[in-house]
């Protein structure tokens, strides 16, 4: 690590120690940029969110102190006003309350980290309150749509009978059949499946904890059929497939500049798997987290217990899970009519 790239460095000199400039006078800019250098670089989904959450606020603070430019402003200038003041912009301009409070929670992490490294820093950030954000029923498919997108999946496998969209199809059966996440799927080795696929094994979580999963007596012959559909394919990568070399190669191959050198090389991208399961779309625009959604509504709804539903979904916390049983206002409408029409008749 170098140490210009650390939060709590500023052009090479730590912001408080004897020499330096008084911390509150320092360039804001320059803690910004390298807050992001150290928590935010590279391409990932969490750190580009990051970026832009820092972009806005350094925008927003430069209007609300009125300088000319970022450049000018300085630490000081990000006080709890601001911050408080960016919230209540965001909300205005109609954002919604879950991205505000992301936006704050990037602003309250940088601000904890420099109050960790600059002496006499205090986070300005840390007594804003976040927004208030309703939790919504995450949306799922219904029967009927599960039912359209299989049916649509059959219709593309008659036209074309490829390797890949059998592949995918069956991606699709398995996320609606276990309710894993796209990662968890895609880096499946075939290692971790039994040996009559009735469980896959040693499924890393978000949280870093594993569980087993299992997969339905429904759906297990659609798996078999895939399995000796992949054998072939491998064939021709690998003339003599043992089974040592197998159970290193994932369930789910891509073959697209793959080699039998490389193991790894057979994994498919995240966004492979990701139009894997969109190109399958009919009314829906789909998604791999839409079917585990799915999964999780239509399992809590066959047997009422969220601890189950919490397990099977490899939540941590089963709070969690408590989203799935939120209801809409039409939804509690119809149980107090209902209620109210069953007491009257008696």
């Amino acid at each position: 690590m170098h140490a210009s790239s650390h939060p709590g460095n500023m052009g090479g000199r730590s912001v408080g120690e004897k020499g330096s400039k008084t911390p509150l006078n320092s360039s804001f800019l320059k803690a910004v940029q390298s807050y992001i250098e150290y928590y935010a670089d590279g391409s990932t989904h969490t750190a580009r969110a990051k970026r832009l959450d820092l972009n806005h606020f350094v925008e927003f603070l430069t209007r609300y102190k009125g300088v000319s430019t970022p450049q000018k402003l300085k630490l000081r200038d990000w006080d709890f006003s601001s911050v408080q003041s960016f919230v209540d912009e965001r909300l205005r301009l109609g954002e919604a309350p879950a991205t505000v409070a992301r936006r704050l929670a990037t602003i309250k992490h940088m601000g904890r980290t420099l109050s960790e490294r600059i002496k006499g820093f205090v986070n300005p950030a840390k007594e804003v309150k976040n927004p208030k954000v309703s939790l919504l029923k995450p949306k799922a498919l219904t029967e009927d749509e599960v039912a359209q997108v299989k049916k649509i999946a059959e219709q593309r496998r008659k036209e074309r009978d490829s390797f890949i969209r059998f592949r995918n199809e069956t991606i699709f059966g398995l996320l609606i059949d276990t309710g894993l996440r796209a990662d968890e799927v895609r880096l499946l080795r075939m290692g971790q499946l039994s040996s009559e696929c009735e469980w896959i094994r040693n499924v890393r979580t978000k949280g870093r904890r594993y569980r087993n999963v299992y997969i339905t007596s429904e759906f297990r012959p659609r798996m078999c059929e895939y399995l000796k559909r992949r054998e072939a394919e491998l064939k021709r990568f690998f003339p003599k497939l043992t089974k040592a070399i197998d159970r290193t190669l994932p369930v789910f191959i891509s073959t697209y500049g793959a080699s039998a050198e490389n193991v790894d090389s057979f994994f498919m991208g995240a966004k492979t798997l990701w139009r894997a399961i969109n190109e399958l779309s009919s009314g829906v625009s789909l998604h791999p987290h839409l079917l585990r959604h799915s999964f999780a509504v239509s399992l809590l709804e066959s047997c009422k217990d969220i601890r189950l539903v919490a397990q099977a979904l490899g939540h941590g916390d089963v709070r969690t899970t408590m989203r799935y049983t939120e209801r809409s206002d039409e939804e509690l409408a119809k149980v107090l009519e209902k209620s109210r029409t069953s007491r009257n008749v008696k």
